[in-house]
């Protein structure tokens, strides 16, 4: 048996009080993606769970930053220096630290939350969720990991990683590692009530 195929002892949720959501720098193509992140914002905001996020303003980025302060919600945007410029950073947040690389980034970041979720985005979104989850399989963290998209957004991402288990290089507990969403009620539902 390999090392990292032993049974993950991660077995309680914590209490979520920040959030760390990765999400694009883009758009994408599916205005259902905006009012996803729109609507992940304002319950962050009305649960009193703090949002951590890559400070950006373009983007699904921006519109979760400024949906979450709109609805009163505190925020902390991480943001490496090379990138102050070019995704925008958003003003106004509650709290704005720059760091200097983007692995720095990442792991301030996962180290202020408590959860994390990841709505619709590119390849710095897959990085992030591929790194989590990494962590997650050597046994460095025991956080839950959410995927939330519409119109099974997340489907191509949960088939490869049964293609990695069934082809021998993912222990068969790599699912266990992460839960699909099948709708921001059921985020709702793993939040705190205020």
């Amino acid at each position: 048996m390999h090392p990292l195929d032993r049974p993950d002892d991660a077995t309680q949720t914590p209490d979520i009080r920040s959030l760390l959501v990765f999400c694009g720098s883009r758009d994408g193509t599916d205005p259902r993606h905006r009012a996803l992140a729109e609507t992940v914002g304002t319950l962050l905001a009305t649960r009193g769970v703090r949002l951590i996020y890559g400070a950006g303003s373009l983007g699904l980025m921006g519109v979760l930053g400024r949906a979450t302060l709109a609805a009163g919600g505190a925020v902390t945007g991480i943001i490496p220096r090379f990138l102050v410029d070019w995704e925008v950073c958003l003003p106004g947040l509650t709290e704005t630290i720059v760091v200097d690389t983007l692995h720095a980034r990442k792991a301030l970041m996962f180290d202020a939350a408590d959860a994390v979720l990841c709505l619709p985005g590119g390849h710095g979104t897959l990085d992030e969720l591929a790194e989590i989850l990494s962590w997650r399989n050597l046994r460095l963290h025991a956080k839950p990991v959410w995927l939330l998209g519409d119109d099974g957004f997340w489907a191509p991402f949960t088939a490869l990683i049964d293609h990695l288990v069934s082809s021998g290089f993912s222990g068969s507990a790599t699912a266990g590692h992460f839960e699909t969403l099948p709708d921001v009620s059921a985020l709702a539902a793993r939040l705190p009530l205020r």
